[in-house]
């Protein structure tokens, strides 16, 4: 699947992790934020612009080196941080370069690649989220300008972005059809981050809630045309979900081989946990389902990267590989025993933080939802 370049990315990545960000993990956990030094810092070494041109300061890659970083980068025992960090980096980025303005483009994106301004993506509201149809945030039109006026939720990155790319109505009368986006720049007056969300896991990572009370926004901002915005969010949609997948994926692989380098070393009636034969066989098992969840994975990768439609293919990609995830993540904790009911060792964290996965990008049952309808 992945080629030499690739492994060199992946281990490039893994050496920087092991340096300036494992280190840290816990505690930025404790203090249930991550410094934004951090974004600067995967930034000078040419990490934020894996799908952007070298115009940019991108390295001009595709789906397949994104993976690539995902499958390495998803190791990292804080899924809320890795996630923050490719929501950035992965999602938003790429979507300014593929719609925006030459002037918005020229303002945001080489210092959003360099680390140095972080953006966010704001779809979910207090009243929609599986459902985006019900979304009330709207954009009306004010001469040359737009007046931005509603409420966002659950925006990762949300606290500490720089830019906000918005979802909002701007014709009510078309449904699906009367929808656009709009890159908000936090500094405007109206914008305003109501609160942060405590939640059971990604603790590092901030959580928000915005409001936007009569943001005057250019037309400049408008991404694409007027009226497009749900296409546009339906195309970053499908890669999102499969970045997820192979962030969760990745996820339960290492917790995995950490519990079984833990059961090794861990005695009980004067055996280890890991000659027992049924903790052999619940190894095996768990190992060949994470295999079939990559091989699932890397199958929507092959379909994307070719510009293939793909979306029965991701929708069940990340209902398995998602739900997966979070059962090896317990089957781990169940094998530490009573240490794993504790922070001390890493399945704890692996349970809370992937479990998010499962909602994120899509709830399983609209994954379910979505594939029925494919397959009809």
């Amino acid at each position: 699947m992945y080629s030499e370049e690739h492994r060199l990315l992946q281990q490039s990545i893994k050496k920087f992790a092991e340096k300036e960000i494992t280190p840290n993990i816990s505690k930025w956990e404790e203090d249930k934020f991550f410094p934004n030094e951090i974004f600067k810092k995967l930034g000078n070494e040419g990490f934020l612009g894996i799908l952007l041109d070298e115009e940019w300061g991108g390295v001009g890659g595709d789906f397949l080196m994104a993976a690539a970083w995902c499958e390495e980068f998803g190791q990292v025992n804080s899924v809320g941080f890795s996630v923050a960090v490719n929501m950035h980096s992965l999602v938003i980025t790429p979507t300014v370069a593929r719609y925006a303005t030459k002037e918005e483009k020229e303002k945001w994106l080489t210092p959003a690649v360099a680390g140095e301004l972080i953006g966010a993506y704001a779809f979910t509201e207090p009243g929609a989220g599986s459902d985006l149809s019900a979304i009330k945030t709207k954009a009306v039109k004010d001469g040359n300008d737009y007046i931005l006026t509603g409420s966002k939720i659950f925006i990762t990155n949300g606290a500490r972005a720089d830019f906000v790319l918005v979802l909002a109505v701007t014709d009510p009368t078309k449904g699906y059809e009367g929808f656009s986006t709009f890159l908000v720049d936090t500094k405007l007056p109206g914008f305003s981050v109501n609160r942060t969300l405590d939640k059971i896991g990604w603790h590092c990572s901030d959580t928000a809630e915005l409001n936007f009370d009569g943001v005057r926004l250019p037309a400049s901002t408008l991404l694409g045309k007027e009226n497009e915005g749900w296409q546009q969010a339906m195309q970053s949609l499908e890669w999102e979900r499969l970045m997820l997948t192979l962030t969760s994926i990745a996820g339960a692989r290492k917790c995995l081989e950490q519990t079984t380098t833990y059961i090794q070393q861990r005695k009980v009636f004067g055996k280890r946990v890991v000659d027992f034969d049924y903790n052999a066989n619940l190894l095996a098992d768990m190992l060949s389902k994470l295999d079939a969840a990559t091989a699932q994975a890397h199958h929507c990768l092959k379909l994307l990267n070719a510009g293939k439609r793909c979306r029965k293919e991701v929708s069940l990609a990340k209902l398995y590989g998602c739900e997966l995830a979070i059962k090896i993540a317990n089957k781990c904790l169940q094998l530490h025993g009573g240490y794993g009911y504790t922070n001390e060792f890493p399945p704890e964290r692996w349970l809370r933080d992937l479990r998010l996965n499962t909602i994120g990008g899509g709830t399983s049952e609209i994954m379910a939802q979505v594939a029925y309808k494919e397959l009809l």
